[in-house]
């Protein structure tokens, strides 16, 4: 055999021994990601989420072109927000987003994101910064995936979490009012009116800002948003309170119901 020949034949033993052990390093990475992977998810379904955090970290940061890395890093995500690390586990979902877009998990990653930032939405009488971030969140995942089935449970979060916005306000009005200071108390009722009209305190912000105006002897404009009540709450529970507002104002609520 010429030296040409012995070349050639040593390149390819060479490049069959590059690919054979290639494929077994491949091989090797997905069993150990898999074997990590499926531990974690045992841990994780038996509650030992300290544990089962560690078993995804590993997956994450030792096997990241794996098949199990994205997986990995939303069940890591997942371990936080089960011991009710919030922030963290925001991060952590954040992260399923960034680094794997196309990932099956991305979509629910997102709307996990919100979940987080719901979970921390105080008390009413609190700072509802959280709950405007809920909000945002739950709004840009709709905006990002409006097909997802998720959407309905969002929009059904975004309207709780307005509601309580809502009755934030709604509180501070009524305690201006009990204060005398209806000037401020209708600034809130309006707010309610303006940007909480399809809230469950609406309509009970309308009739407050009847009152509010009536104690500021402003009759005209008691009768205007009376009748601004009638057409935004017409099957309104408080239309007996209404109606007696009415009655006061003069206002013939019989002609109205009729031209309607």
């Amino acid at each position: 055999m010429n030296l040409r020949k012995l070349s050639v034949l040593l390149g390819v033993i060479g490049l069959a021994f590059l690919l054979a052990s290639c494929s077994s390093s491949q091989s090797i990475i997905v069993q150990g990601a898999g074997e990590t992977f499926h531990r974690g998810m045992d841990l994780l379904r038996d509650e030992d989420y300290a544990k089962a955090k560690d078993e995804f970290d590993i997956v994450v940061k030792q096997y990241p072109a794996s098949a199990y890395a994205d997986s990995a890093q939303f069940y890591l995500a997942e371990t936080y927000f089960k011991r009710e690390e919030y922030l963290t586990a925001a991060f952590e979902f954040e992260n399923v987003s960034r680094n794997y877009p196309s990932s099956k998990l991305a979509p629910e990653a997102r709307f996990k994101i919100a979940q987080c930032y719901a979970a921390q939405s105080p008390r009413v009488e609190l700072d509802q910064a959280n709950t405007r971030k809920a909000i945002d969140a739950f709004q840009n995942f709709i905006d990002y995936y409006p097909n997802s089935a998720l959407v309905p449970e969002a929009e059904k979060e975004i309207a709780k979490l307005r509601n309580k916005l809502a009755q934030k306000d709604y509180d501070i009005a009524q305690l201006y009012t009990t204060m005398g200071y209806y000037r401020a108390a209708i600034v809130y009722y309006d707010r309610i009116l303006d940007v909480y009209h399809d809230s469950d305190v609406a309509d009970k912000a309308a009739i407050g800002k009847v009152k509010a105006l009536l104690k500021r002897h402003k009759s005209d404009e008691a009768r205007a948003a009376l009748e601004k009540f009638y057409t935004m709450f017409p099957d309104s529970k408080l239309k007996p309170e209404a109606d007696e507002l009415a009655h006061g104002l003069n206002l013939n609520v019989n002609k109205r119901d009729e031209v309607n």
